[in-house]
């Protein structure tokens, strides 16, 4: 029986330091069968972008420097890769944007905007 959650059998790159993504987060991801790679760190997350990492979409902290953002995003948008940018639960950002938790609404907020209806939408 094919799975009816949008991002089942999907791989989503996690761009981040190592906490960025925590067990909860990963694990609910996991429970509606996402494949996950990372988290990693900007430099290499650069490097396997570059090197050609096969991945559906991306989930990138906002706290990486103004210049890998701008160089992901470019990159990304040229491959018509989805891609959001977040933060975790824990760090200090203004509210709003999406958020990186094991909560169900912050979860499906996230796989609603990088698998939802429109795709042609990117973050």
């Amino acid at each position: 029986m094919k799975s009816l959650s949008p991002v089942a059998g999907k791989t989503i790159l996690i761009i981040g330091e190592t906490g960025f993504l925590s067990e909860d987060a990963r694990a609910a991801l996991r429970a509606r069968q996402a494949s996950l790679a990372g988290p990693v760190v900007v430099s290499s997350a650069m490097e396997c972008l570059s090197e050609g990492l096969m991945f559906d979409a991306v989930i990138i902290d906002i706290a990486i420097s103004d210049e890998a953002m701008l160089w992901m995003n470019e990159w990304l948008e040229t491959r018509r890769i989805p891609f959001i940018f977040a933060h975790d639960e824990g760090s200090a950002t203004p509210p709003g944007g999406f958020v990186v938790s094991g909560r169900a609404s912050d979860i499906d907020a996230m796989i609603a905007a990088l698998f939802g209806r429109d795709p042609s939408y990117y973050h």
